[in-house]
């Protein structure tokens, strides 16, 4: 499991005066792992006192934000370094890497350096926030987890599914499942994670989401069905089977125009479905292409009838794609790699070649010309 260890720390008095804000000082701690990580400054902000990197920011603007972009940098000379951070308290201070105003460094957004890289650090100070008072900040470093430490501790280090939770089993055509899935973090540090629905293997929804470490959170994802059928739903592999009873309204057939494509060529789906009802009723299509919903199409059939409802896909990467629509299958589709187009081997008619003529003539003149005055230039 990774360890932390905490690197440096700094202490930041800030009183709020006028134009003013006060000194910053990052003090060196006596930890090892000094000597894989190293702070210089890199402005005239910075200073270094008693062993103290000292942050000076003077004359700013009251009830504005100002921005020191180089104030000090981050060398790593370790590959065991794998995150680090500025855990900061201090209301209207943020640290930022690399000149990048929006690339805060923090727990949820850490750096990821590798040996022999330096991070460039930047200061943003709103006068609206700072207060009066003594805060302090903590440059964490987290080390890749070594064989002995793994032995020791079986604990999970990531973001796990719990539980897949859904409020019904059974349903109407046109009723709506809840799906609830929860997850545990189990990392010393926040993670972003995507939650996938999918149904019948189909990835029919996706979110992102972060969760702290330490804690659990739930995902809900809300999901209407329209066709009857039994159907596999479920979170990230974790599924339970839903029973969906109605009228007999259904997709029937499902064409593809070309199966054989260059890449950047489209190509037209083709799906007919059927209302035996005597009533008009209002579908929604979906089509899938390798598993993944790409484009729906909603549409109002009347009763007794069929209706055709087309897709236009373009691929644009060379491959074999499986093509569905809500759940009925096309079979496949080969996408070729597209090649340039030569005339090297072309036999040109008559009509090119005098169109080609005159152009082909003035070269020639320009060159024997050019090749006139050359010569006679050496020939004096």
């Amino acid at each position: 499991m990774p360890s932390t260890k905490i690197l440096l720390t700094a202490a930041a008095a800030c009183f709020l005066l006028a134009l003013a804000v006060p000194t910053v000082a990052i003090t060196v701690g006596e930890d090892t792992a000094a000597d894989d990580v190293v702070l210089e400054p890199t402005s005239s902000y910075t200073t270094i006192e008693d062993g103290e990197l000292r942050l000076d920011l003077e004359k700013l603007n009251d009830r504005a934000i100002t921005h020191a972009d180089e104030v000090f940098t981050i060398a790593v000379n370790d590959n065991a370094v794998e995150d680090i951070w500025i855990e900061n308290e201090v209301d209207g201070l943020e640290f930022y890497a690399d000149g990048d105003r929006s690339a805060t460094v923090s727990a949820s957004n850490p750096l990821e350096p590798t040996a022999g890289q330096t991070t460039s650090i930047g200061v943003a100070v709103d006068t609206h926030l700072a207060e009066s008072g003594t805060e302090t900040f903590t440059v964490h470093v987290r080390y890749e987890a070594d064989e002995e430490d793994d032995d020791e501790d079986d604990e999970p280090t990531d973001v796990e599914l719990e539980s897949v939770e859904l409020d019904a089993t059974t349903v109407e055509t046109g009723d709506s499942v809840t799906v609830n899935a929860t997850y545990r973090n189990d990392a010393v540090l926040p993670r972003q994670r995507t939650a996938t629905l999918t149904v019948d293997g189909v990835v029919v929804d996706t979110t992102q989401f972060e969760i702290g470490p330490g804690e659990t959170t739930s995902v809900i994802f809300e999901r209407e069905l329209q066709w009857p059928g039994t159907y596999e739903i479920g979170v990230d592999g974790q599924t339970t089977a839903v029973s969906v009873e109605g009228p007999p309204i259904d997709v029937l057939d499902v064409s593809v125009a070309d199966s054989e494509l260059t890449a950047g060529e489209t190509t037209t789906v083709e799906a007919t479905v059927s209302n035996p009802t005597e009533s008009q009723v209002e579908r929604t299509l979906e089509l899938a292409v390798d598993g993944i919903v790409v484009d729906t199409r909603t549409v109002t059939i009347e009763p007794n009838s069929e209706r055709t409802v087309t897709f236009d896909h373009r691929f644009d990467e060379p491959g074999t794609y499986s093509i569905a629509v809500s759940g009925v299958d096309s079979g496949t589709v080969t996408v070729s790699e597209a090649t340039a187009t030569s005339i090297q081997d072309r036999e040109l008619s008559a009509a090119t070649t005098a169109a080609l003529a005159p152009p082909m003539a003035a070269g020639f003149l320009f060159l024997a010309a050019a090749a006139n005055r050359r010569w006679a230039f050496v020939s004096s």
